[in-house]
């Protein structure tokens, strides 16, 4: 049996343990074995109708139906997802304060789990994995070691169903067109740069540039793993040789003649360069499968390289990201709420994530193999650098005031591209920034 399907076992016995906080119909659940069935495990759990809320914080509506719902609704007929989603009225301090706190929580990893976790709306798993001796080695330890992080000790309080990562998109016709050679895996950020130098010039009244990157993602999930707030001290703790260098690094991405974007393209003007505009020759970005049919509608002849990595770093991409999924510890059917979250973890699910092209939370041989196999957009093209980097590790010290720190680092680090700002001035003044919005913010509590 695939180790996938293993840990949707251990899972759904899981679900049946939960003594006095499921089903009253649930039983008393064994540990079973890796030869039991997958039906002989769910047994123990009530398949009575049941409706079970579900609190989405992250998520479109499409996706949230086509990516959550219906597959959990068709696995389990008997489960019936109500979807509860975030907005004016229905905060999750609102559901708290109306006694209503759903079943299952979905939100995002890196601004929700931290602050869901200060409002003790997130169930510890650890308990019933050690008791039912879960298995978590179908899961990649990166996944695993990012929910730790997030939690701050050992508890498990929320699981991801997937993860995003970044990688370096290029255009194939601007390297042809100044006859530079195509990027490779495995480029550090120097290499990539010295790179771009060959293909930023000014041609035919147009300026070429040959490299950028989605500062909203390297920065916040830097590759580096660099903290932004001192958990222990709730101080800031970016003035460091190490952001330094990581400042110093990604400057020098705009240091070519032509390389500096103007103020109006910065940050999230780099994709529509990319996608729309053509003139940029690389892009570090997370995935994009949602924008580039059009861009190939429109010419863009692209392909795909793992993104640039840190002497000290190498073969990493940036810090995992993702929707995760929890449960409520006020909810009347974690049973059933398991059982749900359980098949989002399974091989059979996370391998049609794969298909699609969409990274799964499972290192089995198996979603590796399938990787974007029913995805056209990926078709002769060089797929295996989505998944061949391995994830930065978790970052020391994280907490729910961090969002809003690297938004600071972000402001400082655009004044050092775009005003040349010296970079110890600017991370002495992302300092200061940080620690007088913690003090406001602590004063305020």
């Amino acid at each position: 049996m695939a180790k996938g399907s293993v840990a949707l076992l251990a899972v759904a016995a899981m679900v049946g343990c939960a003594a006095g906080t499921g089903s009253e119909k649930s039983g008393d659940a064994q540990p079973q074995g890796k030869g039991q069935s997958e039906k002989a495990d769910t047994a123990s759990v009530s398949t009575e109708p049941v409706t079970l809320t579900i609190f989405n914080s992250s998520m479109g509506d499409d996706l949230m139906k086509s990516a959550i719902v219906d597959p959990i609704q068709k696995k389990y007929p008997f489960i019936t997802l109500k979807v509860i989603k975030k907005e004016k009225g229905s905060l999750i301090e609102d559901l708290i304060a109306a006694g209503s706190v759903p079943d299952i929580i979905m939100g995002d990893s890196s601004g929700d789990i931290p602050v869901y976790k200060e409002l003790d709306v997130l169930y510890d798993m650890t308990p019933l994995i050690k008791k039912l001796n879960f298995n978590l080695s179908s899961i990649d330890p990166a996944v695993i070691d990012e929910v730790r992080a997030y939690t701050g000790d050992s508890r498990i309080l929320a699981l991801p169903r997937g993860h995003n990562t970044a990688v370096l998109y290029y255009n194939k016709d601007i390297f042809d067109k100044f006859g530079a050679p195509y990027p490779k895996d495995g480029m550090t950020w120097d290499e990539a740069i010295d790179l771009s130098k060959k293909v930023t010039r000014m041609d035919g009244g147009v300026q070429y540039r040959g490299l950028d990157f989605s500062e909203h993602v390297l920065i916040p999930y830097n590759q580096l793993s660099l903290p932004v707030v001192d958990a222990a001290t709730l101080k800031a703790a970016v003035n460091t040789e190490k952001w330094k260098s990581l400042f110093a690094t990604l400057k020098r991405v705009y240091e070519t003649p032509g390389a500096k974007p103007a103020a109006a393209d910065y940050g999230g003007k780099a994709s529509t360069l990319f996608l729309k505009d053509k003139t940029l020759a690389m892009l570090g970005s997370t995935l994009m499968f949602g924008a580039l049919p059009d861009a190939v509608k429109n010419g863009l002849n692209w392909d795909v390289v793992t993104l640039p990595s840190f002497p000290e770093a190498p073969g990493t991409t940036i810090q995992m990201f993702s929707p995760f999924l929890a449960i409520s510890p006020g909810s009347k059917y974690k049973d059933q709420a398991f059982l749900a979250i359980a098949h989002i973890l399974s091989e059979e699910y996370q391998v049609a994530e794969a298909k699609l092209g969409r990274p799964s939370v499972l290192s089995t041989d198996r979603v590796k193999k399938e990787y974007g196999t029913e995805n056209d957009l990926l078709k002769g093209k060089n797929k295996g650098a989505l998944i061949k980097n391995k994830f930065a590790v978790a970052r020391p010290s994280i907490t729910k005031y961090d969002p809003a720190a690297y938004n600071i680092m972000r402001g400082k680090f655009k004044e050092v591209v775009l005003n040349d700002k010296d970079i110890n001035t600017a991370l002495r003044e992302a300092e200061e920034a940080i620690n007088k919005d913690l003090e406001q913010k602590k004063a305020a509590k």
